[in-house]
């Protein structure tokens, strides 16, 4: 545990890095090493193939995420500091997550760095029908913001695998917003 002159000198910008990281620090060593070897998601040449990443840890969520997700007593959250944990056990090796913690500043969720590649990631919740055609607007302005031209929207459903079965909730689409190409994960 960090002491808090360790807090002070981390400076606001680190701040969010370092909670974050407290919050999901058992998580992230709870992850399977199978399922963590960086070199799995690197294309030859050694770029980082997103889609593969995004898709193992859609797999990751399906079978471990009611489990984990018990941990936490806002599950809201818990959806988000899984993935970040996931991401940020498969990424120590040479890529960086940078997390915008602040709500309605007009920033995306996470934008995830590796070599010269930058990938937007928004996070939402499934709360009604205005979730994810909002969550793509919004994406796409960030994308416009960071000049990108593809990115991911990553869409949490609230209903229990009880309530909505697995087999429903996982969806891969390609959308077409303002030009840009958005991958959406429903999970």
């Amino acid at each position: 545990m960090l002491s808090r002159k360790a807090l002070r000198v981390a400076g606001k910008s680190d701040l969010s890095e370092i909670i974050a990281r407290i919050l999901n620090s058992s998580l992230q060593y709870g992850i399977n090493q199978d399922l963590a070897q960086t070199s799995w998601y690197l294309r030859p040449g050694g770029a980082l193939d997103m889609d593969k990443l995004l898709n193992a840890f859609v797999d990751f969520y399906r079978w471990h995420s009611e489990s984990w997700l018990e941990r936490f007593q806002y599950k809201e959250a818990g959806h988000q500091l899984l993935l970040m944990a996931f991401l940020q056990r498969i990424l120590n090796g040479g890529g960086r997550i940078r997390r915008e913690m602040a709500i309605g500043n007009g920033r995306t969720d996470l934008a995830v760095f590796w070599q010269d590649q930058v990938f937007t990631i928004e996070l939402k919740m499934h709360h009604n029908a205005r979730s994810e055609p909002d969550g793509l607007q919004q994406l796409a302005r960030y994308m416009d913001k960071l000049g990108q031209q593809r990115g991911y929207l990553i869409l949490f459903e609230k209903k229990s695998s009880a309530e909505l079965p697995w087999e429903q909730r996982i969806r891969r689409e390609v959308h077409e917003v303002d030009g840009k190409e958005v991958i959406l994960l429903g999970m």
